[in-house]
């Protein structure tokens, strides 16, 4: 059926959905929620390309939407590209892809096919299967798992979903499967791999659970979105870069699945291992060191867990192409003492700056996982990687690659670390009584850093005056919470308030 069509202004944040008045829904045979194809008209009368799937909603107001005319949200009208030029649109009920059916295959616990994988990952990319069939998907991989070889056909498929960029065969990356608040290696880790001279395009995330992302922490630096155009420039004159994956849109099946999995809070660990693989099949990576946050509230709860997910990443990376060496770290607590994009980025900008005052704990974990990939380059001995990267760091040649990264991108790469703004609204935390501090609770830390305006308030977040070992006197601060909002500093204090006992619990002061 042809339908008049008027652009809604509303977006769903990724979801293509029309608006059918009740009676055209009825002599269309379509009810809320079901699936439809959409195609444009020139005003000549074409119909364009093979149109988009899209879900249904009905208004049950003509004076909301009349009759013959269909609501389009933002989604739907961008990917048709309509404007001036089309006057019409048709809109046809569409069945369910057949790979809904082996889907419902690895629900009942079967091992899929090579095409049969090829055809999810397909329909994912282009948006002909449902959330709720994807989500069928993600929980199917989580309940029954997945073989090595369909990993590999997942990986492949993934990563094929979108363009490979190939920069030869020296391409190293740096990867954590996160956990730890405050986890902000990559920004000293990137600048010594380039230091050394190797080739390292470091794709980041934005934060999806954390307090920052390393490209949230970056961004407060520089800019990390570019087009793909300029993505090229920046890495083939500077050989490195901190961007933000995103606007690249590398492995779209991925990004798509993930869309599903944020809600769900579901990441099965063979649609873990495909995930990060993919990306770094797709930015042309070959070495590879995968940081394992181990500890509670991480992926792995115990050593014996990341040791198991070690093994297997590594025996997928190789049968795709890419060395890896899988490091097990401690997550007991945070890493440096800040978090927060504007607070980790200026931690980390003051050890590039003078390493002697730079926390050990972020030196010692960044030097001891950049040290792997510089014997990997073979740039240093086996078992010598870790003090070439420390003296890159103390020579002061990381910092100036540092700066370097920082204007390829459009940041100032003469910023002063303690210029870098953070919170205007800042409470100081502290002790109850003396005693040493014997835990942390992961979980604390990022609840009230994200209470306080994490992510997306970049000058949000804590500052951790006292750490697992230290004395603390009754009165000293334990930590900061910064925001740049006096309402949320407030609501930040009065979730410490209302949960003293846990927090305290997970941040204990042991009686001397």
């Amino acid at each position: 059926m042809q339908f008049s069509f008027k652009k809604l202004g509303i977006s769903s944040g990724a979801k293509r959905i029309i608006v059918l008045d009740d009676e055209d829904a009825f002599e269309l045979g379509v009810k809320p929620g079901d699936r439809v194809r959409v195609f444009a008209h020139t005003v000549q009368g074409m119909k364009i390309g093979p149109g988009k799937i899209a879900i249904v909603d009905i208004a049950t107001n003509n004076e909301t939407l009349p009759r013959g005319t269909v609501g389009l949200y933002d989604e739907v009208y961008n990917q048709l590209e309509l404007s001036d030029k089309y006057n019409k649109i048709s809109v046809f009920l569409s069945s369910k892809p057949t790979s809904f059916n082996a889907i419902k295959e690895k629900i009942k616990g079967h091992e899929l096919s090579s095409q049969q994988i090829q055809e999810i990952v397909n329909d994912c990319t282009n948006e002909r299967l449902l959330d709720i069939e994807k989500a069928a998907f993600i929980i199917s991989l989580e309940v029954r798992g997945a073989t090595d070889r369909e990993v590999v056909d997942l990986t492949n498929a993934m990563a094929n979903s979108g363009e490979i960029l190939d920069f030869g065969d020296e391409v190293y990356d740096k990867h954590s499967t996160g956990g730890v608040p405050g986890n902000k290696v990559t920004l000293i880790i990137v600048p010594i791999i380039a230091a050394a001279g190797l080739f390292i395009p470091k794709t980041s995330t934005r934060a999806i659970t954390s307090p920052s992302g390393t490209a949230d922490s970056f961004e407060v630096l520089a800019p990390v979105a570019f087009s793909k155009t300029k993505v090229l420039e920046i890495l083939t004159t500077e050989k490195v870069g901190i961007l933000w994956g995103g606007a690249l849109d590398s492995a779209p099946a991925d990004n798509a699945l993930i869309r599903i999995e944020k809600p769900l809070t579901m990441d099965p660990f063979p649609l873990m291992i495909a995930s990060i693989i993919c990306k770094k099949i797709a930015m042309g990576v070959k070495k590879l060191v995968l940081d394992i946050p181990c500890g509670k509230g991480t992926k792995f709860p115990t050593i014996e867990d990341g040791r198991k997910y070690a093994n297997r990443f590594k025996e997928i990376s190789t049968q795709v192409g890419i060395q890896t060496v899988c490091l097990l770290t401690n997550a007991s607590q945070p890493i440096g003492h800040a978090v927060g994009p504007a607070l980790e980025a200026r931690e980390a900008m003051r050890l590039l700056k003078d390493p002697t005052i730079g926390p050990s704990s972020l030196r010692n974990k960044s030097c001891e996982l950049a040290g792997i990939l510089l014997e990997m380059a073979g740039k240093a001995q086996e078992g010598k990687g870790k003090d070439l990267a420390l003296e890159f760091l103390n020579n002061g040649k990381a910092y100036n690659a540092m700066k370097r990264i920082i204007k390829a991108q459009g940041g100032n790469p003469d910023i002063d670390p303690e210029k870098i703004e953070v919170g205007p609204f800042m409470q100081e935390m502290i002790a109850i009584g003396d005693g040493f501090v014997t835990s942390v609770e992961n979980k604390h830390i990022n609840r009230i850093a994200k209470i306080a305006g994490c992510p997306a308030a970049k000058k949000s977040g804590i500052e951790i005056e006292r750490k697992i070992g230290q004395k603390t006197k009754r009165g000293e601060v334990i930590f900061r919470i910064y925001s740049d909002s006096k309402a949320r500093l407030d609501e930040a204090v009065e979730y410490y308030n209302a949960h003293l006992p846990q927090i305290l619990g997970g941040m204990t002061l042991e009686r001397i």
